[in-house]
């Protein structure tokens, strides 16, 4: 049996939980919705660690990528660590919420291969904003984290939904996890 908030259906509110829940049930919706919970996480970790590297520390947090030295490229620490650090949160809270599929140590190492791409696009973005463009550091990492996610949509569905085989959360099983 569901659960509602508003027993009413026909007020305004039911019609709104009702349009909420229908929402819900869109794998898009919950991977936007969950995607911009970790988007948020991870610019709150990156910029708690790039104030650390620029007032704390007084490092300048870039590297210079060796092997493109003729590109003038930089790998941004900060959006390193954030990124190594947060993969096992994105993943459980991809899998478990936006996908609806059972958390699997198989999959969780093989979920850094939908982060390359990410990964690739976030630092471009970072390099285009920051360094090309000009625009503050902060405002760079925002836009880094948010224009990445269209694309990322399908590919992370790829690795992380189950195959034929795998059998998927029940709604059930889903508030189990919760």
């Amino acid at each position: 049996m569901e659960k509602r908030i508003f027993k009413n259906e026909t007020s305004f509110f039911g019609k709104l939980e009702t349009l909420i829940r229908t929402l819900w049930e869109k794998s898009f919706v919950r991977f936007v919705v969950v995607g911009g919970f970790n988007t948020l996480l991870g610019i709150i970790v990156t910029y708690i660690l790039r104030y650390s590297f620029d007032v704390l520390i007084g490092y300048n947090p870039k590297w210079d990528f060796v092997f493109l030295w003729f590109l003038n490229l930089q790998i941004d620490i900060p959006g390193l660590i954030m990124f190594v650090a947060l993969l096992p949160v994105s993943y459980t809270t991809q899998a478990i919420w936006a996908f609806r599929t059972k958390w699997s140590l198989k999959r969780l190492a093989i979920y850094p291969l939908s982060s390359i791409p990410n990964f690739i696009l976030q630092q471009g973005f970072i390099y285009l904003f920051e360094i090309v463009l000009g625009v503050n550091p902060y405002i760079s990492y925002a836009l880094a984290a948010i224009l990445p996610i269209p694309i990322m949509f399908f590919i992370i569905r790829f690795l992380v939904k189950p195959n034929k085989k795998a059998e998927p959360i029940t709604p059930l099983q889903e508030e189990d996890n919760e």
